[in-house]
């Protein structure tokens, strides 16, 4: 049955480009926006003062198989680390976010 509600919640692979490497697997929880929550929230990033940790908490609830605890401190970690962090969690949220109105 179809619902009109959407899950709160929604995983997603972020693949993160790695120095010297093939491009790692990060297995993310993320936060479900609504289409008008999400043009607001994106239009905000650009010109928000807060740590990108801050910024992807907004949209990202947990993770797994990662060697370390969810946190705004741990997101803020593997953005100062792999510097194309940031571009591909938003390119995988928006990708899962679009994927049924690509597959219909």
């Amino acid at each position: 049955m179809f619902k009109v509600i959407a899950k709160p919640t929604f995983e997603g692979t972020a693949k993160i480009p790695v120095a010297g490497e093939k491009d790692a697997d990060l297995k993310l929880i993320f936060k479900h926006k609504t289409r008008d929550e999400a043009r607001e929230y994106f239009d905000r990033v650009g010109k928000s003062e807060a740590s990108d940790g801050e910024i992807l908490a907004e949209i990202i609830e947990g993770w797994k198989d990662v060697d370390t605890e969810f946190s705004v401190e741990a997101l803020n970690q593997v953005t100062q680390n792999y510097h194309q962090a940031v571009p591909a969690i938003f390119h995988c949220y928006t990708a899962e976010l679009n994927k049924a109105r690509t597959k219909n």
